[in-house]
Formats: C-alpha cells, sequence, structure tokens
C-alpha cells in the first residue's frame, strides 16, 4: 500500500536527492534542532564525515573526505568543507567559509566571491547532503551527496 506522501510525489519526476528532501520535508516531523549536533558517517561507497555544530546562533557543518572507499589509488584526496547556516525546519542551507589546513587554503575572499552552498536534510538519527558545491573546490571525483548516519553526539 502507498502512502498518501508516495501518490504526492511521484519519484518518476523528481531526482533521488530532491525525492528525499521532499519526503523528509512533507511526510516527517522534523527532528528538535538540539538533535541535529553531532557526527555523521556517510551510509555508502563514499568515505566521509558530516560533523555539524551549534556556535554563534548558527549551524557549522564540516565536512571531511568525499573519496570512495573502493577506488584505491584512484581515490581524489581528502577535501575539507566548512559552512555556516540556519536551520529551516529539517533543512539546513549553509554558505561555504574559509578553511585553512596544513595542505589547504580556502579564504574568506574567495568563499564571498564563489557563494558555494552546501544544503543538509536531518531527520531523526540521519542526514541527508542533497547538494555540495564541490566541483572545481575539491579533486576530480570528490563527492559528499547521500545519507549519513548519526554515530555521536557532540
Amino acid at each position: 500500500m502507498r502512502s498518501r506522501c508516495w501518490t504526492a510525489l511521484s519519484c518518476r519526476r523528481l531526482g533521488q536527492a530532491a525525492l528525499a528532501a521532499l519526503w523528509l520535508v512533507a511526510c516527517k516531523a522534523p527532528p528538535p534542532a538540539d538533535d541535529v549536533a553531532g557526527l555523521y558517517r556517510h551510509e555508502g561507497a563514499t568515505a566521509a564525515t558530516l560533523a555539524v555544530r551549534q556556535e554563534a546562533g548558527q549551524y557549522v557543518v564540516r565536512l571531511e573526505g568525499g573519496g570512495s572507499s573502493t577506488a584505491s589509488a584512484a581515490t581524489p584526496a581528502d577535501c575539507m568543507i566548512e559552512a555556516r547556516g540556519d536551520l529551516d525546519g529539517a533543512i539546513l542551507r549553509a554558505r561555504f567559509g574559509p578553511v585553512e589546513t596544513d595542505t589547504f587554503s580556502y579564504g574568506a575572499d574567495q568563499a564571498g566571491r564563489e557563494g558555494r552552498t552546501v544544503e543538509v536534510v536531518f531527520e531523526p538519527g540521519a542526514a541527508e547532503v542533497v547538494e555540495a558545491d564541490t566541483l572545481g573546490y575539491c579533486g576530480w571525483g570528490a563527492e559528499f551527496t547521500g545519507r549519513y548516519r548519526h554515530v555521536v553526539n557532540e
């Protein structure tokens, strides 16, 4: 038996990410804001983590990794994204900010010019990264979209 949400949202016309976001918004209550903070691990073949914390009235999202755990030597080098944004129900939209590591530098001026974003949809115990604007930011083949399982509270 199909739910009322299935008939309202035809998966034939929507991409997987859009369907996941709409399903969560239309069919599930958003998790309380306190429940989205923590560490998440990608559920698929992508070796990636998602860390979420509250800071100064906004949420800070940190994505690390992005390579395929099955690609061995062809895996792109690890990528790191740090973005800030607001939680609207179950959806967090955040803009990339500056990142400084030993091997990577992405300044505030460049972040402001490029306006890259990440979008995450939360549900109890999980998160779905539906968009991460990494083309030209991370190495070729790096990927962060997909479902993440909550593993630790921060």
